[in-house]
Order: structure tokens, then sequence, then C-alpha cells
């Protein structure tokens, strides 16, 4: 089946509507395309509409101004390209994603060659992950690959540049890991992959501090928000690979898949091997949030 018929569009600023994939194309002198230089949010849909679109609309003009790209389209230019490309794809639910980079330029690093960023909405039908996932959980490994330094590029900044991650993922999949976990330089847990990071330690539900150098994740704030209204505040801290190994409880967080448990870390059983308790309720509970009525 034709990506166009899977109910795949892409809005580009520079046609100015929702396109075929097939159709939508930019230059090869995009500083996204070169450089990674870009910034990008992904979200989903529930019933329709996007879940916490105010909150990612917020942290793509943080990470935008993270770099020192201005981005000259509103929220309402945006929240309209979305809805746009929504209408077009006609997708029960979509994975959504926005992307801004500088635009184009010469061959060269200086950003100051480009002056008109590009926005590109990209909408999809929504990967609905196996119930297996939710009920048995994830393994995963603790891999080499380190968080890139706060020092190097803030870690708040969502960014294009996504290699050491990539990389992280390719570590955990040649030793048979589904997904990975970052260290950071002094090699505290950061984040996975593509996630942030829970654990269940002698009763309290702890995640890695924001000084620990790990994006300030959308879904890991609406956690910490339902774990309070649950009765179990969340404690931001440093938490070293010992401590996760150990845990009775780990999941992972971000907007497409939710709250996802981990079952297995570096080929050993996480506690008993089986999803936790106080896991399944924030699963639960998150699905009731964003109005996720549908099997997962």
């Amino acid at each position: 089946m034709s990506a166009a018929k899977m109910g795949v569009k892409v809005y580009l600023s520079t046609a100015g509507r929702p396109l075929d994939p097939q159709q939508a194309t930019i230059s090869v002198f995009d500083r996204g395309f070169l450089y990674g230089d870009s910034v990008y949010e992904t979200l989903r849909t529930a019933r329709g509409k996007c879940v916490e679109q105010v909150r990612h609309l917020a942290r793509l003009r943080q990470s935008a101004a993270g770099i020192g790209l201005g981005i000259p389209f509103t929220d309402a230019d945006i929240v309209e390209a979305i809805e746009q490309t929504l209408v077009a794809a006609q997708n029960d639910e979509s994975s959504v994603r926005i992307v801004v980079t500088r635009g184009t330029s010469a061959l060269t690093i200086d950003p100051r060659e480009s002056t008109t960023p590009l926005l590109v909405v990209y909408v999809t039908p929504l990967k609905r992950h196996p119930p297996e996932l939710y009920s048995g959980g994830l393994s995963v490994r603790i891999v080499d690959v380190r968080k890139t330094s706060h020092r190097s590029l803030d870690a708040s900044l969502k960014t294009g540049n996504y290699l050491n991650n990539i990389q992280a993922l390719r570590q955990a999949h040649h030793g048979d890991a589904q997904d990975a976990i970052m260290l950071n330089h002094e090699g505290a847990v950061a984040e996975g992959a593509t996630s942030n990071v829970f654990i269940v330690a002698g009763g309290q539900l702890l995640t890695p501090s924001l000084k620990t150098g790990v994006l300030n994740g959308i879904t890991r704030a609406v956690i910490c928000e339902l774990a309070e209204s649950l009765g179990h505040p969340v404690h931001e801290t440093t938490i070293w690979p010992k401590q996760l190994r150990a845990a009775d409880e780990v999941f992972l967080t971000s907007s497409v898949r939710g709250a996802v448990p981990v079952t297995t870390i570096d080929g050993a059983p996480v506690n008993d091997g089986r999803v936790g308790p106080l896991t399944e309720r924030l699963i639960e509970h998150y699905r009731r949030h964003i109005g996720d009525i549908d099997p997962v």
C-alpha cells in the first residue's frame, strides 16, 4: 500500500499546504538535512485531538531560542498547519512531527548564511504497539554510548542532532535488547534512546533530575503530575546503574508510547520480571488522562 493511501501527509511552509510524501520535497541545501540544524517535536492524537499541544509548541520555541533559531511562524500558524494536515491524512489517530529548520544556505556551517526557516509537519498513522509491550515490558541494555554532555549541547533542547541516540539504540539491538539506557558523562542514568526513565525503589518513585542532563519530557511532566495526584510524588535525583538494576519497577515515558514498563535490564529481570503495580496504575491513568480509550 502506498504512503498516500496509508494516511501520510506532509505540510511544507514553502508550499503552504499538505502534500503527498512524494510531492513534499525540500532543497538538498537545507541545513536540517546538511547539519541537523533544526528543532522538532513529536506528539500524538487521542480522539483526533493533539495531546499536550500547548506544551509541545512551548518547548519547540524554547529549543529554537536555545540554538538562536528565530521561528517566523506564530503558534496559530503552526496549529493551522497541523490541523490542515490531520484533515488531509484522515487517520483515526495520528503521530505528528513538527520540524523547523534554519532553512537553506551555502555549504557552510555559519548560521548567518540562512535567513528563511522552513516549517514541516509530518502526519502519519499512529503506530499501535502490541498489548504485550505494556503487559510484558521491554528489554533494555545500559549502553556505552553516553548522552551528549550539556557542555556541548543543552539537554533541554530538542534538536535534529540525534546521532548519539541512534548509536545507542544500535548497540542495544546488537545486544539483543529492544531499547537503550544512556548514562551521562559522570556515569549516572540519563535517559532512554527516545524516552525518560523512572524507577520505583524503596517505595519511592524516582526519575533522573534535569541536572543529570536529560530532556524535560512532556510525558515525563504529565506522569509526575498524575503520580502526585495518586499520592506518589516523584523525587528527581541522581540514579546510578546499580540502583536501576536493583529497582522494584522501571518504566520509560515518551509522547507516542506513553508509559512503557521495563522488565529486563542487561539480560536480567527487573525484580520478579513482571510489570509492577505502580507502573500498571500509571499506564492506565495516563491513558485515561489523554482520552485514549482504544486498545493499546
